[in-house]
């Protein structure tokens, strides 16, 4: 499939991870539009099958691209087939011919029937962009949790280039965060991307708790992005655990299970756009995506 726009020629492909010079053009506009460094998580054999670059390529170069994640939800007990939409750039060179107009439509064309609901993030500069394709606004709500005093739990910091904490990690992933009520599946090549990128100084072990933690601290606010693996304790003792004794509040990157905490909320930080037709599977419901789920 082709692109024609100002008498040049773009070839349609979702073959860039295995093509080094498409690859490598790839890696330089995501670098050049968000400062985005794939080349760690590629590198660290982190991209799998399920980011997938749908892109218009010219002269063997990534002119314009849409990447697409399928991603299984565990929501309530029940595995729920989602398709995020990511990596959404155009080089500067291309910009204004249509380019992602044409790749958003080949990819709703393609990936609309095959999920239960097709979702992105969109930053402030494209809020009316995606309404053209049928796509609305949607709510997330961001739990809060008070911390009250309580005995520290041990925590020991984990280094993802170590094999063996490595290991450790992606064996915590597998077993879940027992807490959510909405997690991500079966999606290690995710999971990497963010302990080998974004979230690679926020790794603990929870010794005592058979457990793992995404951790970030910013003055008084502790930032639990996830617990993974089989804590022995309620999420209450352990966010407590956790805080303490320098921090009065603790901001989840999950949406817990447990209706019985006395949480409060904050607007979600990023711009959810859902498509329409699909409608949206948490009406009425204050659901966050996991913060390990943003692709």
């Amino acid at each position: 499939m082709e692109y024609r726009a100002n008498g040049q020629t773009f070839t349609f492909t979702t073959d860039i991870r295995d093509d080094p010079a498409r690859r490598e053009s790839f890696f330089a506009l995501a670098r050049r539009t968000f400062g985005l460094d794939f080349e760690p998580w590629y590198r660290g054999g982190g991209w799998q099958d399920r980011y997938i670059p749908h892109a218009l390529v010219l002269d063997g170069a990534v002119a314009a691209n849409i990447s697409v994640n399928p991603i299984d939800f565990m929501l309530d007990g029940t595995s729920r087939p989602f398709v995020q939409l990511g990596t959404v750039m155009t080089h500067p060179d291309f910009r204004g011919m249509g380019l992602s107009r044409f790749l958003m439509e080949a990819v709703l064309q393609i990936w609309r029937p095959r999920c239960d609901c097709l979702y992105l993030f969109a930053n402030d500069t494209v809020l009316d962009f995606y309404p053209k394709f049928g796509f609305v606004p949607a709510p997330e709500f961001q739990p809060i949790w008070a911390a009250a005093p309580a005995t520290p739990i041990l925590r020991q910091r984990l280094d993802p280039d170590d094999p063996a904490d490595q290991a450790l990690l992606l064996a915590a992933y597998r077993r879940s965060n027992p807490y959510s009520a909405f997690s991500m599946e079966d999606n290690e090549g995710l999971f990497s991307f963010y302990i080998l990128g974004p979230f690679r100084e926020c790794l603990y072990s929870l010794p005592g708790q058979n457990a793992v933690a995404i951790l970030e601290e910013d003055g008084d606010t502790l930032f639990c992005q996830e617990i993974l693996g089989r804590p022995s304790v309620e999420l209450a003792e352990l966010l407590n655990g956790l805080a303490a004794p320098d921090f009065r509040r603790v901001v989840l990157g999950f949406t817990p299970n447990d209706p019985g905490l006395r949480l409060s909320y904050s607007p979600g930080e990023e711009h959810l756009f859902l498509l329409a037709e699909g409608g949206n599977p948490f009406e009425e419901r204050k659901i966050l995506f996991p913060q390990i789920s943003h692709a």
